[in-house]
């Protein structure tokens, strides 16, 4: 098939007109004369436009609350890890003195190595150096050894190596970075063979050449749309200061889209430019419907994941249920939540601090204390912090 212009003019002589800036409704067919492609196509358009509104209000509402979550709870974090590290060095000084039988000693111990690897693991390093102190293992030797083990489970899982000549990855962090790429590896070589298998045992059918076709048309009107661009806008074009200012911008912007392969911000920035007006799109939407629905279908797709990955790190950052829906209210709930186990534990914290002294509530507390330490419910774990 062979490819067409697109009828767009070759450069931007003109200012940007302004009600040209958001009008790409141009581009959607009129809903009474619709084919069902063109149907299909305006209703990709609509979902597409829907997406990136979601995204960006999923965005938003990440932003917002990650304001209200810091102002909320980073005080009180920063009480309660106080707190944390009053005991931590209490209980050292108290294992100094005499009144303990071994028992009391080792669970004091591993109390004081429990609160201050919790604060070790966020940067305190004389909390780290007060855990390694009464540690039979030092963190970063937990961390080698946990990193070994992990890598012989997933060497295990993968039938190879991860590194090169039996590297040994010293923590968890470079570790799973490798198992990802390891991971990814596999799985691409695996797609590869499957389709290099598949091409030889088959020909393509008229269908598959056709979605062929089609890709190759959709790139073609991209790159045609992106290379009209790039010329209208080359800031080394321009002598005015103010507007190669400008051009700078859309250039920045036009390459970002062009990148993600993402047609209507092309589109929507042919409009700010002033390459093309309403007409124009309309015409190139009836004369390029098959090749423009194929980038919008794989546009719609990539912002469908888009969409996934940010709701679920915004779950995950603020501790919502695993595939909870993510809404103000669920975040609302949430920090109400967290707010309240932490003023919970800066209470009970206060209170043991208070107590300890005490030699007979110390001793008990300390068997208790032991006891609940691998109940589900550890106090020890300080709501996760």
């Amino acid at each position: 098939m062979t490819q067409h212009s697109l009828p767009f003019p070759d450069d931007a002589s003109s200012a940007p007109n302004p009600a040209n800036r958001g009008k790409l409704t141009a581009l959607k067919f009129e809903a009474a004369k619709t084919s069902p492609a063109q149907k299909r196509f305006n209703q990709l358009i609509d979902q597409t436009e829907s997406l990136v509104a979601k995204i960006k209000a999923a965005q938003a509402l990440a932003d917002s609350h990650r304001v209200k979550f810091s102002t909320t709870l980073t005080p009180l974090k920063t009480e309660f890890d106080s707190l944390v590290r009053k005991m931590a060095w209490w209980l050292d000084e108290r294992l100094k003195q005499k009144g303990l039988n071994a028992k009391l000693k080792a669970i004091a111990a591993e109390m004081i190595c429990s609160l201050s690897g919790s604060l070790a693991m966020e940067g305190d390093e004389t909390m780290q150096a007060l855990h390694d102190a009464h540690a039979a293992e030092s963190l970063e030797e937990q961390g080698k050894t946990a990193a070994s083990d992990m890598q012989s489970f997933i060497e295990g899982i993968l039938g190879e190596k991860l590194g090169e000549d039996d590297q040994e990855f010293e923590n968890l962090d470079d570790l799973m970075r490798a198992s990802i790429a390891k991971m990814q590896a596999q799985a691409e070589a695996a797609n590869q063979a499957r389709a290099s298998g598949g091409a030889a045992k088959r020909k393509k059918t008229a269908t598959q050449k056709k979605a062929d076709q089609q890709a190759l048309d959709a790139d073609g009107a991209l790159r045609t749309i992106y290379r009209q661009l790039a010329s209208a806008l080359h800031p080394d074009r321009e002598t005015d200061p103010v507007e190669q200012l400008r051009k700078t911008a859309l250039m920045k912007e036009a390459n970002a889209a062009y990148e993600r392969r993402d047609l209507l911000a092309l589109l929507q920035l042919q409009l700010q430019a002033d390459l093309v007006d309403e007409r124009m799109i309309s015409s190139m939407a009836h004369e390029k419907l098959a090749a423009l629905t194929a980038l919008l279908k794989e546009r719609v797709k990539v912002l469908t994941s888009e969409l996934y990955k940010v709701e679920r790190q915004t779950v995950t950052e603020f501790g919502l249920p695993m595939y909870a829906p993510l809404s103000p209210a669920s975040l609302k709930r949430q920090l109400s939540e967290q707010k309240k186990e932490l003023e919970a534990d800066i209470a009970s914290m206060q209170y043991d601090l208070a107590q300890v002294p005490d030699d007979r509530y110390f001793k008990r507390w300390l068997r208790e204390q032991h006891e609940l330490r691998y109940d589900e419910f550890n106090p020890l774990d300080f709501g996760g912090l």
